[in-house]
């Protein structure tokens, strides 16, 4: 049976490329989605059962059930996944944002602030994934001192690639595509930051774009489904709609602390062994020394508290 690659998902149909290099074509999936998927023979931690929505980047069997009418047979084994899960009172099951790619490009921009602590969320879960995570900053002219920050500097430092770049004048694309050149990479980030026309300067395809407001500098969001499109120079990119949240699943406290191995490294100093890091109220904190120096930014120890508050609460089965 042909096997392709789900370029567009919907919830009743989805977009596939066939292996032999055909047009694509709309297939439904045949009776419960669950029974469609290939158990993992060895499943890596982290891997979600719960997930089974199918995504870009998922490897399909597939039939022509009649003329121009085709059905998805099985959903083949995943190599790496992004997953996110909605935060709140009212969050749905897991969701699988991109399926078998390779890297994950994490766009910011400074419209107004940028936030490291969503970074840090998808860094994670990338990480979780089996994907190389990529931080973009982009609209870099509204904060030319953005690449001498040491709150961003620190990604580099702990070996991950960062690139700078104003998507509407070109700077940084060319590194940028040289980085991912022949590979799959999935584009993630808040609405507005600028995903959309950093993919259509890549792809040389017209990707909707939405006008910038001019009081917030904030962008309209215009993605509204995730699609896969080819790079000239060979490889694959996936624009996603820009999300407000992102939740972590099976978020363990290893691997925040892994993450953060900077700050966990400073904290053997700290006069006490439970020492929270709370300002003004950790006295001996080599921590909070480290701030006070600048040696550590502020925003990094925030984020490393509030992941770590999550995974302490996920693993006594809090909300």
């Amino acid at each position: 049976m042909p096997i392709g690659t789900v370029v567009e998902y919907h919830r009743e149909y989805c977009w596939i490329v066939p292996d032999d290099a055909g047009a694509e074509i709309i297939a439904r999936p045949r009776g419960r989605m669950e029974l469609l998927w290939k158990p993992p023979a060895n499943p890596r931690p982290g891997y979600q059962q719960l997930a089974h929505n199918m995504a870009p980047g998922d490897r399909v069997v597939y039939v022509e059930a009649e003329p121009g009418h085709f059905l998805i047979e099985e959903v083949l084994e995943r190599e790496t996944w992004l997953i996110r899960k909605s935060m709140g009172r009212f969050s749905r099951k897991p969701q699988v944002v991109v399926a078998n790619a390779d890297n994950l490009v994490v766009v910011m921009a400074p419209n107004p602030i940028i936030r490291l602590s969503t970074v840090d969320r998808y860094f994670l879960a990338a990480i979780q994934g089996g994907l190389r995570p990529i931080l973009v900053v982009n609209k870099i002219d509204l904060n030319p001192e953005l690449p001498g920050r040491a709150d961003i500097q620190v990604y580099r430092d702990k070996g991950y690639s960062v690139f700078f770049t104003q998507a509407t004048s070109g700077t940084g694309l060319e590194e940028l595509g040289r980085e991912i050149s022949g590979e799959f990479t999935a584009f993630c980030g808040h609405s507005g930051v600028g995903k959309s026309t950093i993919l259509s300067a890549m792809t040389g395809k017209e990707i909707a774009t939405g006008e910038v407001k001019k009081k917030s500098l904030k962008g309209r969001q215009t993605t509204v489904t995730s699609r896969i499109y080819h790079l000239p120079e060979g490889g694959m990119v996936l624009d996603t709609p820009g999300v407000r949240e992102f939740g972590l699943t099976q978020q363990a406290w290893t691997e925040v602390h892994e993450y953060f191995a900077d700050i966990a490294e400073i904290s053997t100093q700290c006069r006490y062994r439970d020492c929270m890091h709370q300002k003004d109220k950790s006295s001996g904190c080599a921590v909070r020394l480290a701030i006070d120096e600048g040696r550590l930014a502020e925003e990094r120890l925030k984020s490393y508290q509030k992941l770590r508050e999550e995974a302490d609460a996920e693993l006594h089965g809090h909300d």
